[in-house]
This record gives C-alpha cells, structure tokens and sequence, in this order.
C-alpha cells in the first residue's frame, strides 16, 4: 500500500509538473487573456453598477448644422406669385413652403439676398434692378432663414441710401446679415451664430457691384467689395492680401469660419481657374466652408484637405434659389442648358466640436450633404391660358419623384379605360416625372452624386 501510495503520489506531481510546462508554453497567453478579460469586466462596474465602456477617441460633444441655398430675387413674375399666394409675408412664406422644413430642422438657414429692401428709397424695380418689401424678410425668418448675406452685385439698386435703409430693415428684423459694416473700419468684421455651445462667423464678400462703389466717408456703411482685378469698374476694394488677412482675423474670433462668396461668371457651369485658387487660399487662411453664388446656375462641389489637415468644402456656386429665370424652359424641346437656372440645390453641412483625448478638442466640419432643387414656374400655362394664378416655388426633386410615381401607378391600376380627364392627368404626371429625372441627372453630373442626400421625412399626416 505504501509503494502503491508513492507512486500515486509521484504520478500526481509529475501531472501537475507537465500542466505548468503546459502553461509555460501555450497557456501564458491564455491566461494574459483571462486576467484582460477579468479587468475589463470590473471596469465594468463601479459599485456593483455596471457602467459604459469607454469610447475610442475622439468623442463627438456638440454640434451645429446648417442649410444654405442661393439668390433670392424678387423679379416681378415673383412678386405676383407672392401676392397671388397670399397678403404681405404669408404670401412670400407660401413660395417657400415646399422646402421650409429643411431650414427649420438645420440650426442656421442662409441664403443671398440679392435685392435691397427700401421701400422708403425705391426707384422702382426693373429688369436688373431690383427691390423687395419688408414681408420678404418676415418670410425668409418665418421659413428657417436666419442669416443672408449682404454682399452682392445688386445690393446698391437703389443707390446708397437704399443699401443703409435694408441693412436697417434687416437688423430691426433680428435677421443676421454677413457682407457689411457700419462703416469702412468695421466692414470686414464678420457676423456670428452661435448654438451648443460652437460659435462660427460669417464673412460676406462680393467681387461684383454693377459699377457702384462704397461710399466716399468711410463713417458710412460699406459692403465688403473685392474687385476682380480687370474688372473693378474703376471702384477701390480689398486685394486679395487684405481678404485673406481678414479671414485669419475672423477666423481668430471664433470656432469654424463660413465665407459667403459673390464671384465668378453669370451662366458659367465651371468656375474660373483663379476663382478655385483663391477659394483654397481662403481655406488655407483659416475658412472651413465657402459658399459661392451669383452665376445663376450650379457648379461643382469640392472637398478640400488643408496644410493643417481639416477637411474643408466649396460650393462654388448655389444656383439661384428663387427667381423668374428660364421661365419658359420645356424639356425635351429645348437644350438641357437653357434649364440650368432653374436646377437649384441646398447645401447641407456642420459643426461639430469633437475630443481628441490626449490631442485636445477643436472644432471641424462635419457631414457635408446636397439636396437637388427644382424652380417650379407656371409661365407657359399661364400664357396659354390654362392656369390662371402665378405659381414660382423651389421643390424638393427627391421627394416630388415618389410623390409624382405613386400617382401614375395609381392611374394604371384602375382596372379600366381612363377618362379624357386621367388620361390628361396622366400625360401631364408622366412628361412632370422626366422633367425631374432629367434634372436630377443633370445636377448630379455637375455637382457630383457622392454628396447627395435623401430628403427629409415629413410628419404623417393625421
């Protein structure tokens, strides 16, 4: 039993001595694995509570969006839309009240207002020169507009007086304006939005003013002018050292820097060559977005890596937003060109301040996106009679589509032969559904698919 009891006993301790080779060899891992496991599940809780794993950097702690689109001009085809559409700023709302609801739901709505509102100083509005009543301002607030710019090549119609009357309009209104100052020392001095805690300024400039020029007195007010140097008109402006010297000054007072750009050339699908080399020295210069407008048509849009590794975007151009131009384009019939005024879009971006840990927190652009926008106009039906209220309104292609879709597949799933009136409505419906998908085509081949996003979903109807 003795010689029986050792040998059990020597059997054990060599078991248990080639387990530890065992685990010298191929368990150490196994157990680093264990004991990583172990502490990850009492990081796990604290108090018996279990509590959130810890986030890989950086961590996303605010942000703010926004939603900009291009000129806003009241020819006068527009200003009978509005007063067909309804008294005063309710008439005005209704143009807009097709795509409100993607300025509402961004922080900060912009577009160009390219009019004066003087109602107090008005020449009268003409083609090429042009003014809006005070209800046009209410709208643009009541739609999600927030901020406009007042720099562009329209803004002096009315003469000096009529510039100072609508920057006084704007700010009894609450309406932030970019673009202007006081007067010549406080010109270049942006304007500020701020939400969540992220301030970001707006620097408006126009490289354009239809041979007017700022005033004389530098104690008036000026609007931020950077003349193209060929074609100033004999007018003084800023060069382009002094614009890019105050873009780092505004880009020092606050979080992110937006620039609001009247440039390039009318109807030109392309900027200029010189227009993108600037655009990426104001980038360098500290801007994080530019936000181009005045040829009347879209330009591409282009994603920016700087020096300083942000990643930055350019609309070169919006396109205008609302106006009467193109008023009597047919598809099919008329070179696809010929519709360029009407395609729109609304550019989509953010601010987003983030945590980079042991890196710090800065602030930096985030989701950039673009909804293509059609420029509804009645005017050959109005001509020919067969519509008699004035109708010019921006829509969203991506949602009219569908809308315009399920109504022809409703007409072809009647189960019988269509009266003279479907039968109409469903030439009418299907000629609407290749205008849009033309349209679309054709925005998306000028500013490129990869920043177009679905449009908002709406709120069911009770």
């Amino acid at each position: 039993m003795a010689r029986e009891g050792n040998w059990t006993g020597r059997m054990a301790r060599l078991k248990a001595d080639l387990l530890r080779r065992h685990w010298r060899l191929a368990g150490g891992a196994a157990l680093l694995a264990a004991v990583a496991l172990g502490a990850t599940l009492l990081a796990g809780f604290h108090g018996g509570q279990p509590v959130a794993a810890a986030t890989p950097y950086p961590h996303e702690l605010a942000q703010v969006s926004f939603a900009v689109a291009g000129d806003v001009i009241p020819h006068e085809p527009v200003r009978a839309a509005a007063a067909a559409a309804g008294e005063g700023a309710a008439g005005w709302s209704a143009l807009f009240k097709d795509v409100s609801d993607v300025f509402k739901r961004a922080d900060f709505g912009f577009v160009n207002l390219e009019t004066p509102v003087a109602p107090a100083h008005s020449h009268g509005s003409r083609p090429f020169l042009f003014d809006a009543p005070i209800a046009l301002i209410d709208a643009l607030q009541a739609n999600g507009i927030k901020i406009v710019s007042s720099a562009n090549n329209h803004v002096m119609d009315q003469g000096w007086a009529g510039f100072f009357e609508t920057r006084e309009h704007l700010r009894e209104r609450g309406m932030l304006f970019a673009g202007s100052g006081d007067t010549a020392a406080t010109a270049w001095q942006p304007a500020f939005t701020e939400a969540n805690g992220i301030k970001v300024g707006w620097l408006g400039i126009t490289r354009w003013l239809n041979g007017g020029r700022n005033p004389e007195k530098d104690e008036l007010p000026h609007v931020n002018f950077f003349p193209y140097p060929d074609d100033s008109g004999g007018a003084p402006g800023m060069d382009e050292a002094g614009v890019l010297e105050a873009i780092r000054k505004a880009r020092a007072q606050c979080d992110f820097l937006v620039v609001s750009i009247h440039w390039g050339t009318e109807y030109a699908p392309a900027p200029r060559p010189a227009d993108v080399e600037m655009a990426h020295k104001m980038l360098e210069a500290g801007a994080s977005v530019i936000v181009g407008h005045h040829p009347h048509v879209l330009q591409p849009v282009e994603t920016y890596h700087t020096q300083d590794g942000r990643n930055t975007v350019i609309f070169y151009s919006l396109g205008n937003f609302l106006s009467n131009q193109s008023r009597t384009y047919v598809d099919g019939l008329m070179p696809d060109r010929e519709g360029d005024p009407r395609d729109e879009m609304i550019g989509l971006f953010s601010a987003v301040r983030k945590d980079y840990g042991p890196a710090g927190v800065r602030v930096e652009l985030g989701r950039v996106g673009v909804l293509p926008v059609w420029s509804e106009n009645n005017r050959n039906e109005l001509a020919s009679g067969r519509e008699k209220t004035p109708m010019i309104r921006p829509v969203l292609i991506d949602r009219e589509i569908p809308r315009l879709q399920a109504r022809l597949d409703a007409l072809g799933k009647e189960g019988k032969p269509l009266t003279v009136a479907e039968k109409r409505e469903f030439i009418e419906v299907t000629n609407q559904l290749k205008l849009l998908s033309d349209r679309r085509r054709l925005i998306v081949e000028r500013v490129g698919g990869e920043y177009i996003v679905d449009p908002p979903k709406l709120a069911a109807k009770p």
